[in-house]
């Protein structure tokens, strides 16, 4: 089937509770003890509902694979509204009241009165950057209601977690490789063999008439002004080309994989590496396009995005980086495709860039 990437596509509705968690991005959570359930009920005063203790007996807290429901208000999908905030439970032991908000921050005590008469009664499930707030109701007593918040008024409500349920979508912007799980007879045809030198660069980016080299003097003003040192096989690239178009954009998501799409990605957006020039790391692109409010978001989230260096990019929701973040600014970085719509995702992970390079293909799609 055809798609673009200006397409939202929905590929999932209305999990259950064996299908709620996204079980590849909780990988190695923990579960939810009894003693763990015994003591959030002791500090909140309240019961655990039977699902959600089904829930969390599977991880305490974690990843949501379907997150989102059609908007009230649009009828396209790209509108959707968030009901699991950050697509991501809280632990059990991060759950909060708004009564102990509203002491901790030291809110009026009127501050969620539209909410409800009681805020003691409202505890906090899930939390996102805009105040956007799921809440267990357990105002009315018995099995609490389920309520979406901005902290001002409720947004959505829900009498019971089956209703809740039946509003979960996952959607995304379509692309080839997610497709590809969706339709496992899709496949690449590749060229077995890895890029060179000599046949990375295709031609020059559409920042540039010509494709001109790099020099010496180039490299040390960008590693000067990035504060991070480029692996040696970048540098050496840049010394052909200064940034530009390349056709090797495959990379297997496994060690041995076959030619069906579902074991590739494609990791270089918009086919292009970054001029030297254009080099941004994730604090500079939340800082001068987005504003301060995204810089603190990403840095309060993704401590360390300072040291995410963007090779190539589509907006935001696909990044290409250079991950210093373990190593340190002056050694070898990993090489991380990662997606974004609302967390950072990594979905391709090479230890160094000889790695990335090596893994390196290309191909079409049949």
């Amino acid at each position: 089937m055809a798609g673009s990437v200006l397409d939202w596509r929905v590929y999932g509705r209305a999990p259950s509770l064996d299908t709620f968690w996204d079980e590849a991005g909780n990988l190695g959570q923990a579960a939810a003890g009894a003693d763990d359930i015994a003591a959030t009920q002791a500090r909140l005063g309240i019961e655990l509902p039977p699902w959600l203790r089904a829930l969390y007996a599977r991880y305490d807290g974690g990843a949501v694979r379907m997150a989102r429901a059609a908007s009230l208000h649009s009828e396209d999908w790209i509108d959707a509204d968030w009901l699991v905030p950050r697509a991501r439970l809280l632990p059990l032991a991060e759950w909060f009241s708004l009564a102990e908000l509203r002491r901790r921050e030291d809110y009026r005590d009127d501050a969620f009165a539209a909410l409800a008469a009681d805020d003691s009664r409202l505890i906090a499930i899930a939390l996102g950057e805009d105040n956007g707030t799921l809440c267990l109701d357990y105002s009315a007593g018995g099995e609490p209601r389920i309520v979406l918040t901005d902290q001002r008024q409720r947004l959505r409500e829900y009498p019971d977690h089956t209703a809740f349920l039946a509003d979960l979508v996952e959607i995304q912007y379509w692309n080839p490789a997610l497709q590809a799980r969706h339709d496992p007879r899709q496949r690449l045809r590749c060229d077995p063999r890895p890029p060179s030198l000599d046949t990375f660069w295709s031609g020059p980016g559409y920042w540039a008439d010509a494709a001109a080299p790099a020099d010496e003097a180039a490299l040390a003003a960008a590693e000067a002004r990035l504060g991070l040192r480029l692996p040696a096989l970048l540098r050496a690239l840049y010394l052909r080309q200064d940034g530009g178009s390349t056709e090797f954009v495959w990379a297997p998501l496994r060690r041995q994989p076959s030619w069906h799409l579902y074991d590739w990605e494609s990791v270089v957006p918009g086919d292009s590496v970054a001029a030297l020039a254009d080099l941004r790391t994730l604090a500079d692109w939340a800082a001068d396009f987005q504003g301060s409010d995204a810089l603190y978001g990403f840095v309060r989230n993704y401590a360390g995005c300072e040291r995410l260096l963007i090779l190539a990019s589509h907006n935001i929701e696909w990044l290409l980086c250079l991950d210093y973040r373990e190593r340190g600014p002056q050694q070898e970085p990993e090489v991380v495709y990662f997606e974004y719509f609302g967390e950072l995702v990594a979905n391709y992970r090479a230890r160094d860039f000889h790695r990335f390079f090596a893994d390196l293909r290309r191909g079409e799609l049949e």
